[in-house]
C-alpha cells in the first residue's frame, strides 16, 4: 500500500482547485494554531480597529515585532501560551474579527509563488477536510469572494517599499530608519500624532485637502504614511519641502549664499 502524504499544486489565478471551510468539518480551526502569520500594516489597522484599541496597545499585546535582513520591520501576530499555541481571536464558533481577519488568513489555502502573484501554490494537507468536498474555484474568484480586492491595493503600496530597487540591490537601512518605517506604517496613531501635533505641514507642502482627509479616514492616513517613508527612505514620492524651509535648509548648508 503506497503511503499517502500532503501533497503541492502550483495554479494560475484562472485555474481551478477544490477546497471550502465551515464549522461542520471535524478539523475546524485547528489550522490556526502554531503558525506564523505575518501581518502587514493594513492588516494591524484593520485588526485593532476592529478591537477598538489603540495601534500601540494592539501592538503590544497581540504582534512580535522582528526585523528583516534588509532592516524591514516585520510584525507577526502573538499567539496564546497554551500547548496548541493558537490564534487569540479564535474560539470554537470560529475567528471573533472574521470581517477584519488578516490577508493570510483570507487568502488560504491559497499562497502566492512571488510577490507578482502569477503562480500559486496550495497544499492539499491530509488532516484538513477542506479539500475533501466538491466545491471548486479559481484563485481570482477566490480573492474576491474573500474580499481581497482592499487588501491587495493598500498591501501593494507598501511593497513599492519592501521591494525597492535600494532593498534588491543587497543594501541595509540602519535601526534608526527601521523604528521609523515601524512608527510610521505599524503605529499608526503615533504617526497621525507625530504630522498633527508638530510643525510637520508648516514645513512641507501637503494640500488642505489631503491633510482633512487624514483627519477623517485612517486609509488616506496610511497611504500617506507611505508616502512618508518612500520620501525619508529614498528622497521618493511627491512629498516636497516648502520653498521657505528649503531656502533655510540651504543656507544652514551654505552659510555664504546671499
Amino acid at each position: 500500500m503506497s503511503e499517502q502524504t500532503d501533497k503541492k499544486f502550483l495554479f494560475t489565478l484562472d485555474e481551478e482547485f477544490t477546497f471550502s471551510c465551515d464549522s461542520t468539518l471535524p478539523c475546524f480551526n485547528t489550522c490556526c494554531r502554531d503558525i506564523n502569520i505575518f501581518l502587514t500594516p493594513y492588516d494591524v489597522m484593520r485588526m485593532r480597529r476592529s478591537l477598538w484599541l489603540p495601534s500601540d496597545e494592539f501592538l503590544d499585546k497581540f504582534t512580535i515585532a522582528l526585523v528583516g535582513d534588509d532592516g524591514i520591520p516585520l510584525v507577526v501576530l502573538k499567539m496564546k501560551e497554551d500547548k496548541d499555541k493558537t490564534c487569540p481571536f479564535v474560539g470554537a464558533q470560529g475567528c471573533s474579527i472574521y470581517q477584519d481577519r488578516p490577508w493570510s488568513c483570507r487568502m488560504y489555502p491559497v499562497f502566492p509563488v512571488s510577490a507578482e502573484e502569477q503562480e500559486f501554490l496550495i497544499e492539499e494537507k491530509l488532516a484538513c477536510h477542506g479539500f475533501r468536498g466538491k466545491k471548486t474555484s479559481t484563485v481570482r474568484q477566490w480573492k474576491k469572494d474573500q474580499d481581497l480586492s482592499k487588501f491587495d491595493l493598500m498591501n501593494d503600496a507598501y511593497k513599492k517599499i519592501t521591494l525597492h530597487d535600494y532593498f534588491q540591490n543587497g543594501n541595509k537601512i540602519d535601526p534608526g530608519m527601521t523604528k521609523l518605517v515601524y512608527n510610521t506604517c505599524y503605529d499608526l496613531d503615533a504617526f497621525k500624532r507625530f504630522i498633527f501635533s508638530s510643525r510637520f505641514f508648516d514645513i512641507y507642502d501637503v494640500d488642505v485637502q489631503t491633510i482633512e482627509a487624514m483627519r477623517k479616514d485612517e486609509e488616506e492616513l496610511l497611504n500617506f504614511a507611505y508616502r512618508w517613508v518612500e520620501f525619508s527612505l529614498f528622497s521618493e514620492g511627491n512629498i516636497k519641502i516648502k520653498d521657505k524651509e528649503m531656502e533655510k535648509l540651504m543656507k544652514a548648508r551654505n552659510p555664504n549664499l546671499s
